[in-house]
């Protein structure tokens, strides 16, 4: 692979990339003919459909296996695989990928995952993956990228950004999941899976300190509590003394990414026999920030006349302020009943949030808004599934899925403005077979089913109830050829929808359900006897009834509005080449463009509406056309039995539009992230300098025109270093 050829690739595409992505691509090509790591800690298999995971190494140096690249097992078709033989375009990344790459959260994963964007306007996390995304606002607004832990369904936008602490691995999916994850997964799915109890008792223990005057603490515990009866707990601590900027009207700090945040996990694994197991899990996770938003350079707020104060400074006469309360209890059952497996995971989760938020973003007292969501859900699943071996494999299952959505209050200016909720139930039944057609070649089909009931309330001021109902078929099929043990090439269909839903924010507005059908074909490979790695995929997207946010002073309103056409390529690797320095990373290169978009929402940058336009041929919203990343992690052997791990990972973006007008841009930005880690001869003690974003690039989490108002942003973090010990007992 070099520079001339993923231009190339680009161009064919359609693709308008900037001259900078030559710079990465020639350092992604320079670095992949130098040696690289070996002794990698090997990958834990992550939970099986009728299974918990196993448990994860600890995050102490492991020593070297062997001179080749170790297997990678997920569970992206419910059931535990190796990577390379799945028909999915999928990457894994382990509690050790985390941390040598800087991935912290789930706003950093794209520093592992090229494609993947994670927007953040008032705090909600919006993930787009290959263009498909949401950025949807309200509590009963679920996302396109669906997010699972240990299982269980995320559904409130305003959870998906937090902070890991006892990660064993992560997964994503690329592309919609219509069978096997059918809640609303058109864009893609994230799975998380935690550490699993072990009866052998040890502790993962730390603390960091960095710039901003920022605190961190983490635990993990686990051990025995009775014969075939184990637990662990684990617990995280963050805080940000010092702001990113200032409030110049109210002349305090402002956008603090945590203040006193926390939390809570813990889980109770009961194995009465080797065929039974009982996991009770519970977690519980307290935030704050202070993001604000603020006018961009060039802006002129028809309020009050107001314009960009500085990087991070706002003009607030409100304190922004986003509260978070949220946490759940799940419970899972596995049980083999021979040569089939039983799942039933039942899962309870709530989440109380309060906004302050200036929503005029100025020193005036004009939209001065508290708003106050609540969100709970109960799900249940059941799966039974046959072998993983054998010419036929197999799972079914159903989905029950009951939600409540609403704002408790909504107060601006502190009058109470107004109440409602949508609550949703669901059900969906689903199975999926993968049969050996030919010596080295599977077929793949599967179908779900599901059924949705909406009803909207309003109880404040004007009292009404609305109801609608869909219901919405979505299948996969897909072609795997295996032409040596090590080499694969598979091509696939894929449908999958997103529910619709009511605007809480406009009350007696819905939109409905968005589809996307999706073709691709992907070649996965592993080389040179296991050292290096190597994935490629193309993709072709037909998504349509496009849900699109708009927004205007005090709200926004969701519409069906377009259609749109999205094309891409992606790739992934990893190599290996000796016992001290490894590589790896990706690129992804896309085009989208809406092939329908008649009456199109454009405004000025100070907040005029123009009449409707005409979209068609613009280009989708958050859809990079080129974006990459590149991890070099080398390994020093020290004289006293110690290690030392220096890693950099570059990570970049060659920008966006934010909305379908194509006028705010997020422009190409590079990013540089690198740890220095030392760990001690007997794993015991490890010390970690890091460093995030030392280039200090500017990118935003957000980016919005508003009718009205004009536009606002609020920026992605600075530059950010610090320490982390580590004690491991």
């Amino acid at each position: 692979m070099t520079a001339h050829t993923v231009h190339s690739a680009a161009r064919k595409i359609g693709s308008g990339i900037s001259a900078r992505r030559n710079i990465f691509a020639l350092l992604a090509a320079t670095a992949l003919t130098a040696p690289v790591i070996a002794n990698a800690a090997p990958l834990q298999p992550a939970s099986d459909a009728a299974a918990p995971a196993p448990q994860a190494a600890p995050q102490a140096a492991p020593e070297p296996a062997n001179e080749g690249l170790q297997e990678i097992i997920v569970t992206a078709q419910r059931r535990s695989e190796n990577i390379q033989k799945v028909p999915v375009s999928v990457v894994a990344i382990t509690a050790e990928d985390a941390q040598v790459r800087g991935v912290t959260g789930t706003q950093s994963l794209t520093a592992s995952v090229p494609g993947l964007v994670i927007t953040s306007p008032a705090n909600v996390g919006n993930p787009y993956l290959r263009g498909v995304g949401s950025a949807l606002f309200d509590p009963s607004a679920e996302q396109a990228v669906a997010m699972y832990i240990d299982g269980v369904y995320i559904s409130a936008p305003q959870t998906n950004i937090f902070s890991f602490n006892n990660i064993q691995q992560v997964e994503v999916l690329r592309g919609p999941q219509g069978t096997l994850f059918g809640r609303n997964a058109t864009g893609g799915v994230i799975q998380i899976t935690t550490r699993r109890p072990s009866a052998d008792p040890h502790a993962d223990l730390s603390v960091g300190y960095g710039n901003y005057d920022t605190v961190t603490a983490s635990a993990y515990v686990t051990g025995g509590l009775a014969k075939n009866l184990t637990a662990d707990f684990g617990a995280l601590y963050e805080n940000q003394g010092k702001g990113f900027g200032r409030n110049l009207t109210l002349g305090v700090d402002q956008y603090h990414q945590a203040r006193g945040n926390y939390s809570l996990r813990s889980k109770i694994l009961f194995e009465p026999t080797a065929e039974t197991s009982f996991t009770l899990a519970g977690d519980y996770a307290h935030s704050v920030s202070t993001n604000a938003y603020q006018k961009p350079q060039g802006a002129i707020s028809p309020i009050d006349g107001s314009t960009y104060p500085g990087k991070y400074n706002s003009l607030n006469d409100y304190y922004n302020r986003n509260r978070v309360n949220t946490g759940g209890v799940s419970f899972r059952i596995d049980q083999e009943l021979g040569a089939i497996k039983l799942m039933n995971l039942v899962s309870y989760r709530k989440t109380t949030v309060q906004y302050d938020l200036d929503n005029d973003v100025t020193s005036r007292r004009v939209a001065n808004v508290q708003l106050n969501p609540t969100a709970h859900n109960f799900s249940e699943e059941i799966q039974l599934s046959g072998p993983n071996t054998g010419k036929i494999k197999w799972i079914v299952g159903a989905y029950y899925f009951n939600s409540v959505g609403q704002y408790q209050s909504v107060i601006i200016n502190g009058n109470r403005s107004s109440e409602d909720q949508q609550h949703a139930i669901s059900y969906a039944g689903f199975g999926q077979v993968t049969a050996e057609l030919l010596p080295k070649t599977e077929l793949t089909l599967g179908l779900r089913y599901t059924t949705e009931d909406q009803t909207f309330t309003q109880t404040y001021a004007v009292s009404q109830q609305l109801k609608q109902s869909f219901s919405k078929l979505t299948y996969r099929a897909a072609l795997n050829h295996h032409f040596t043990d090590d080499i694969s090439a598979y091509a696939s269909y894929n449908r999958g929808f997103k529910s619709g839903g009511f605007n809480l924010r406009l009350p007696g507005n819905s939109f409905q359900p968005e589809t996307l059908d999706a073709y691709e074909i992907g070649l996965k490979t592993e080389l040179f006897n296991r050292r290096l790695r190597f994935n490629i995929d193309g993709f072709y997207y037909d998504d349509k009834n496009v849900q699109v946010l708009s927004s205007f002073l005090g709200g926004t309103i969701t519409s069906n509005a377009a259609a749109a056409h999205i094309k891409g390529i992606e790739a992934d690797f990893e190599a290996a080449l000796t016992r001290s320095f490894r590589l790896s990373g990706g690129f992804s290169i896309q085009d989208g463009k809406y092939a329908s978009y008649p009456n199109g929402i454009a405004l000025t940058q100070n907040g005029v509406r123009l009449p409707p336009q005409d979209q068609r041929g613009n280009k989708t919203i958050v859809t990079p056309p080129f974006s990459g990343t590149v991890t070099a992690a080398y390994n020093v052997d020290l004289h006293d039995g110690g290690r030392l791990q220096p890693s950099i990972t570059v990570v970049y973006n060659d920008g966006f539009f934010w909305q379908s007008d194509n006028r705010l841009v997020q422009p190409a930005y590079t990013m540089v992230n690198a740890s220095l880690l030392w760990t001690s001869a007997d794993k015991k003690f490890d010390a970690r300098i890091w460093g995030k974003n030392l280039n200090n690039a500017e990118y935003y989490i957000a980016r919005l025109g508003v009718t009205g108002l004009g536009d606002v942003q609020e920026r992605g973090a600075p530059r950010t270093f610090g320490i982390t010990l580590g004690l491991h007992i």
